[in-house]
Parts: C-alpha cells; sequence; structure tokens
C-alpha cells in the first residue's frame, strides 16, 4: 500500500506559491466586507444503498453554522473541531490517499469534509462502493461519482453502521477535531464498522518545530493553542500505539519530512498549506501571535516567506495502515 497525495483541478484550488499573494489579499480584504457565503439498535438497512435508517435517533441533514472573523464555523455541540467549514477551508484540505489493492471493496472515509480523497479515489475504483461522513454537510450533493454517498454522522455519537461493514476505513486529519479522551473512542468505533481482515488507514501531521526563529514562535503558539484546548499535538506519533490499543495489527507506520522550502510542485502545496491553516485558525490564534483582524494578513505574507528561509522549515506526516 502506497500514499500519494491527492491533487485537483487548478481553478477549483489556489496550491502554487505565485497565487498566494491573491490569498492573503483576499484574507485582509475579506475583514472589511459583511457578505458571506451562505446505529443504534432501533435501525434498518438499506442493502442496496448500504444506508442505515436510524429511527432512534435525530441527525439532522444540515448542520447549523455560525460567523467568526469573517469565517463561517459549524455550530454542533460538543464538538473540539474549531477550524472553519466554508468554501475556502473545503479548499484547503489536502487528501493523503491509499491505494487500494483490490476493487469490489465497501470504503469508509471518516470526516470526509468536502469528499476531496473518496471522490478521488471512487474514480480510480469503480466497482468499489464508498461512503463519507461528517458531522457537517460540506459535501458535494450533486456532482459526484455514481458510487459515492454521503451523510450525516458524529463518530463520537456512534456511527450509523452496523458492526462489521467496511473492508477499509480511511481518517486524516483529525488532530484539531478531537479532545485527547477521544481518539480512542474514534479508533473503537471504526474496528467495530470494519470487517474481520479490513484495513483501517490513519494520516496525521506533526506541528510546525523545525524552521527559523520566527517559523518555530508561530509554530509554539499554534500548539500551546491545541493543547490549551484539550488536544494532542503529537497524536502523529501515537497512532501505532491507539491502534495496538484496539487490538489492531498494525502493517505499516511510516513519518514523512515534508520541506516547506524547496520550489518543487509538491512542496509548494504544502507550504501553501501551512499558511492556509494559520489563516484557517485566524479566529482563535491572532491574539496569541500579537495580530488582529486588520492586520493577519501581514503576519499570513511575512509567514510565507520565513518558511522558505534557512535553516529548512520542516513539517511532517505520519501515516498508520492496521488490519482488523
Amino acid at each position: 500500500m502506497g500514499s500519494k497525495v491527492s491533487t485537483m483541478a487548478a481553478k477549483k484550488r489556489k496550491r502554487i506559491a505565485s497565487s498566494f499573494h491573491s490569498v492573503t489579499s483576499k484574507a485582509h480584504s475579506s475583514s472589511q466586507n459583511s457578505s458571506y457565503p451562505n446505529t443504534p439498535p432501533n435501525c434498518t438497512i438499506d442493502e442496496k444503498s448500504h444506508t442505515v435508517h436510524d429511527h432512534s435517533s435525530h441527525i439532522s441533514s444540515v448542520t447549523e453554522s455560525m460567523i467568526t472573523s469573517g469565517r463561517t464555523f459549524h455550530h454542533v455541540e460538543n464538538s473540539a473541531y474549531w477550524f472553519p467549514n466554508d468554501d475556502e477551508e473545503m479548499d484547503r484540505l489536502i487528501g493523503v490517499r491509499l491505494d487500494l489493492e483490490h476493487n469490489n471493496a465497501l470504503v469508509l472515509d471518516l470526516g470526509c469534509g468536502p469528499g476531496t480523497w473518496i471522490m478521488d479515489v471512487a474514480t480510480e475504483y469503480p466497482s468499489s462502493e464508498f461512503i463519507g461522513v461528517d458531522m457537517c454537510d460540506v459535501f458535494p450533493n450533486n456532482i459526484r461519482p455514481a458510487n459515492v454517498s454521503f451523510q450525516v454522522g458524529n463518530i463520537l455519537k456512534r456511527l450509523p453502521f452496523s458492526d462489521n461493514t467496511f473492508d477499509f476505513v480511511n481518517m486524516r486529519l483529525f488532530i484539531i477535531a478531537l479532545k485527547k479522551e477521544e481518539w480512542p473512542i474514534l479508533l473503537k468505533e471504526a474496528y467495530r464498522v470494519m470487517k474481520p481482515g479490513g484495513y483501517m488507514q490513519m494520516v496525521e501531521c506533526g506541528m510546525l518545530e523545525r524552521g527559523n526563529e520566527f517559523v518555530r514562535q508561530s509554530g509554539t503558539i499554534f500548539r500551546e493553542m491545541i493543547e490549551t484546548l484539550g488536544q494532542d499535538p503529537y497524536v502523529a506519533f501515537k497512532m501505532k500505539t491507539l491502534m495496538e490499543q484496539q487490538e489492531v495489527e498494525v502493517c505499516h507506520y511510516e513519518n514523512i519530512d515534508v520541506f516547506l522550502g524547496k520550489q518543487d510542485r509538491l512542496s509548494k502545496e504544502f507550504l501553501w498549506d501551512v499558511c492556509n491553516i494559520f489563516k484557517s485558525a485566524q479566529a482563535i490564534i491572532q491574539e496569541p501571535l500579537g495580530y488582529h483582524t486588520d492586520n493577519f494578513h501581514q503576519f499570513l505574507e511575512k509567514l510565507y516567506k520565513e518558511l522558505q528561509k534557512k535553516p529548512d522549515a520542516i513539517w511532517s506526516f505520519s501515516i498508520c495502515v492496521g488490519r482488523k
């Protein structure tokens, strides 16, 4: 099993360095503009679509949102996820994709967001079935492959699927979605819905702790914010242990360093993502960084430049694959 970065059409996602100026300019102008873009036991199962109709729960098909610092956020009670759920954030979300080694599989993508990963893989494997689940209905409702469906659901409140349902479960970038004590709940529920012999994949990023002084200071403030929110900034290095605690056989664990100052296309994509992670976190992180709404674009512009200077700014990703 290998991994590769999923890429989208250029007009859909602003990924190259030359476009970053327009991104930061948009962040500045948006601060001046007030216009923003709009289971359990009692279940029956549709065997054809693999959809579970839960007659005892009250999962809404539409999630409420709120606006802070010019960005739209979910308004789901008791959720630790603190990044936006607007179109701009959907553009940021990069998928790390696992190449399925066989077809005719039933695949679950937990926390699927805008569905980038699942639609990419579903297109490549048309004979397999894919279901994406997210607590916010930010996934596409009309344009999607025929073998893809989406449902609103919350991993912490039990998934609307029977035991031993899926051949493969994908989970990525829950680092700012879960509190420390909630990780075992995620793994336990993923294990429950996996078939015996099925696989799960987890992909998580590390902290921004290598680079020049400005980069390290910015990364430290981001890490401290994660810790303040009761989350685990180093969960990427604990995935193997988390899987083993749920009696999952770990087949592969790998940590990959990304050098953000390199000029190849892939490095520039990750550079774009780091800058926009800070942009997405603006509502919470701008004050600790010493900025405010009117000048936060200046921080983003400086961060973009400093990430490309020596010593090398390095961002890590960890991938863990396990078998039930």
